[in-house]
């Protein structure tokens, strides 16, 4: 048991369910993204929270839904992004991109190794999001910001923090969990705003 992983990832789970639950209301393409893309996040740190008290009984599952967020669920915010500032989608182009991320996963995740595949997509989506942002940005300044933030923190937590070792009596797993937290809240804010 990993008592301030299990909170921790908690939050995260809470934060991106919110998340997932504010975009649902929207009938676009960039919400339906954003609800699959927070909800799969938060499906997955839920498992994790389970995991971190202990019960292992769930594991294959929790398993499963990480790399699908790698592959799958932080992709789709870059997708919502572009739909909203570089080109339109319609529903059928973001079942078929699912789809196609999906097969993905199934394939790199499981059978192929390529373990960098999942960091270089959600790389390409925080590219797509600052892109997206800073093109925005004299028009929808609140909701541009919240996005570059969240991207900015989103790199931050994958990249600089990572989930190994710890900073002084803080484990970095949960310094993650929250900048990830922190970082959700921001897209999601963002995305629920920019037109």
């Amino acid at each position: 048991m990993q008592l301030s992983t299990f909170f921790s990832d908690f939050f995260l789970s809470i934060v991106s369910l919110y998340a997932a639950f504010r975009l649902n209301r929207l009938s676009s393409v960039s919400g339906f993204a954003g609800t699959y893309a927070f909800a799969i996040i938060g499906i997955s740190a839920g498992l994790g929270s389970i995991h971190f008290l202990g019960i292992t009984t769930l594991d294959p599952i929790y398993r499963f839904f990480v790399g699908l967020s790698g592959y799958v669920g932080v992709t789709l915010i870059g997708v919502a992004y572009f739909h909203l500032g570089i080109r339109k989608l319609d529903r059928n182009q973001l079942f078929l991109i699912t789809g196609i991320l999906f097969v993905i996963y199934i394939v790199f995740g499981y059978f192929v190794s390529f373990p960098l595949l999942s960091t270089i997509l959600g790389g390409i989506s925080m590219l797509l999001v600052i892109f997206v942002c800073i093109r925005k940005i004299t028009k929808e300044k609140t909701s541009a910001v919240y996005g570059l933030i969240g991207a900015v923190l989103f790199i931050l937590a994958g990249l600089v923090i990572g989930t190994k070792g710890s900073t002084g009596p803080i484990l970095n797993v949960d310094l993650f969990h929250i900048g990830l937290a922190i970082a959700n809240y921001c897209l999601g804010a963002s995305l629920l705003r920019l037109k």
